[in-house]
């Protein structure tokens, strides 16, 4: 598997090789960074943006360190320069609510400004919504679009190709050929694509168990900023599957997937906060976390929170609220909340 810095191919341009530098190091393990002489990143010189294809790298230096709004506004400066991909990135910070409010709408406009003058990254990006939400007219060229990207060895276009397969949506369920898609995709070094195979590695799922395989693919996507990847990756060095136990390593990539705003890390890390499981205990932070995940829908936050509410453990207690959302929990299947239920009525 190539390295995730593959993807962006290090030409002579100062901005690209800048950037290639900065992807390098600013993945390493936390105990690597610690050394910046020895991975040579941090004696490179950070030139002045010029062209809209600087802007633009600059932007994914910024994207990469999570520092989204840094990152929007050197997209949106390369996309007033007519850049296409910074279009498509501007579309990908939309989508995910990344620096910006997070807005579907949005999204769609830049990704069409992006595929309107020919960008396979938007083509691939707009034709995966469309294909996922659009009408049934808009679904039929939302696959147009993923066909012509894909033609155009865009690897995002083959990841969309392959899970489209792999759910039987719109394609006839085709797991062979979505599976060479897939790692097609991934050696082209798509985080999503990386993230999905190291899944199904880990998994078991299509594809033999293989650790090596899993660890490898899930670090490749995780460097690059997919946060389920991230999250995953942090449970494998809790856990010790396939990897040296490291609880530094597990928290550090908690936080990570947790800074992107994937919930199911951000209730873990809170949990991890509370009780000063692996990282230095703080309460307060925790229970934010516990909040903010509860708030916007994550079953085991809920859980979280409604219990310690219900027992007073780090928040005032509320047997009223802590016992509603147990119940709300536990009536949507969740078997944690089922046992405590069990094992203390409400």
């Amino acid at each position: 598997m190539p390295s995730a810095v593959s993807k962006w191919a290090c030409t002579r341009s100062a901005w690209t090789l800048y950037l290639c530098a900065a992807l390098t190091f600013y993945y390493l393990p936390p105990s690597a960074q610690a050394a910046p002489a020895a991975s040579g990143a941090a004696d490179v010189a950070e030139p002045a943006p010029a062209t809209a294809a600087d802007w633009f790298e600059q932007g994914q230096i910024a994207r990469i360190g999570d520092q989204f709004e840094e990152a929007l506004q050197r997209f949106r400066k390369a996309a007033s320069m007519g850049s296409a991909p910074a279009m498509a990135a501007l579309g990908d910070m939309y989508q995910q609510g990344l620096g910006v409010r997070k807005s579907e709408r949005e999204a769609l406009v830049w990704w069409r400004k992006a595929a309107a003058i020919g960008n396979s990254e938007g083509q691939a990006r707009l034709g995966l919504a469309l294909a996922r939400t659009g009408t049934a007219a808009e679904q039929q060229t939302g696959l147009g679009l993923l066909r012509q990207a894909s033609s155009a060895d865009n690897p995002f276009a083959k990841y969309a190709l392959a899970t489209l397969m792999l759910q039987g949506q719109l394609l006839a369920r085709d797991d062979a050929t979505a599976l060479s898609l897939l790692e097609a995709s991934a050696n082209q070094g798509e985080s999503a694509a990386q993230n999905l195979l190291g899944q199904m590695y880990a998994d078991g799922n299509l594809v033999a168990v293989h650790a090596t395989m899993a660890v490898e693919l899930l670090t490749e996507a995780a460097r690059q900023g997919e946060p389920e990847a991230q999250s995953r990756l942090a449970a494998l060095y809790a856990e010790g599957w396939g990897v040296v136990p490291d609880e530094h390593e597990a928290a550090y990539w908690y936080e990570r997937a947790a800074e992107r705003g994937y919930l199911p890390a951000q209730a873990r890390l809170g949990v991890m906060l509370m009780e000063g499981e692996l990282i230095v205990r703080d309460p307060l932070r925790g229970i934010d976390l516990l909040r903010q995940a509860a708030a916007l829908g994550n079953a085991e936050a809920q859980f979280q929170l409604g219990r310690r509410m219900l027992e007073g453990q780090g928040v005032p207690q509320d047997t009223v609220q802590g016992a509603s959302l147990l119940r709300q929990v536990a009536k949507a299947g969740l078997p944690e909340a089922q046992l405590y239920i069990k094992e203390h009525p409400l």
